[in-house]
């Protein structure tokens, strides 16, 4: 960020002094007006038939997919992904950040570009890149919640840890310092070196922010109990937990029955 240079030139026998803004102030002025509501409503329109065009190229690319009738059908879909729409729009995302700066919808353009970089070492640069944006302009932004919300899906890289630790000592919405806190345990979780401090991390968003509504009617007091069961049962190498129910038979199974044996446990679900 450019530091402002203000130069002050004081004519005699003027009293007051007379101040000469430079070119480089005028330019961190200007980024840092208020976006209108002309702006924002520009930018919306633009994201949205961005996001029309990508989200009819992700369904013709997963066609095949979709059109493939048994699994060995869809074992035979051979996609390209140099020909993925992540490849093809990231970077017309990234510009589209660039030409909407500070309007709502580059705050979401700025997701998708972590989203989509997030996992490609050759464009990491992308992922510095928007994520630098988002802690200098967008520090005090509602729509972070979503941002972060779901961010432990990312891998933990530099970046996003930084990304995450950023927002949780900076800004002051307690939903949004909520989300980077669990989100950030999550990822510190799920390394051996880290995992302490993951731990720590559930353990306070456990006491300070067990109110706050995770998504939907669940609150993160609810959320971590199951996390820090994992981290504390559910690791490599640990005992697995009793597990008692009824077989299909209708019969009661626990799991310590079959100790000594080789068990395939198959957790499922349907959203």
């Amino acid at each position: 960020m450019l530091i402002p240079s203000i130069f002050v030139l004081v004519l005699l026998p003027v009293p007051d002094p007379v101040v000469m803004v430079t070119a480089e102030v005028a330019v961190e002025v200007s980024r840092t007006d208020e976006v209108t509501q002309q702006q924002q409503a520009a930018a919306t329109e633009a994201y949205e038939q961005l996001q029309a065009r990508m989200e009819e190229a992700w369904d013709e690319y997963l066609a095949p997919l979709r059109d493939a009738k048994t699994p060995e059908q869809r074992d035979a879909v051979d996609l390209d992904p140099a020909k993925s729409p992540a490849v093809i729009f990231i970077a017309e995302m990234l510009k589209f950040t660039k030409d909407h700066p500070g309007t709502d919808a580059c705050l979401l353009a700025l997701g998708e570009v972590i989203r989509m970089s997030s996992r490609d070492e050759n464009i990491f640069w992308m992922t510095e890149e928007a994520v630098e944006t988002v802690l200098v302009d967008f520090i005090e932004h509602d729509g972070l919640q979503d941002l972060v919300r779901f961010a432990h899906y990312n891998p933990p890289s530099t970046a996003i840890l930084r990304l995450l630790r950023g927002i949780a000592d900076r800004c002051e919405s307690r939903d949004v310092k909520a989300a980077s806190l669990y989100s950030l345990g999550k990822l510190l979780g799920k390394n051996d070196k880290t995992r302490r401090e993951g731990r720590d991390l559930l353990n306070r968003i456990e006491k300070e922010f067990a109110d706050v509504i995770f998504f939907r009617e669940t609150t993160y007091g609810q959320k971590v109990k199951g996390d820090i069961f994992e981290l504390e049962h559910l690791q490599i190498g640990d005992v697995a937990p009793e597990i008692i129910g009824k077989e299909i038979a209708g019969n009661l199974m626990q799991l310590s029955a079959f100790r000594g044996k080789v068990v395939v446990l198959d957790f499922w679900g349907n959203w």
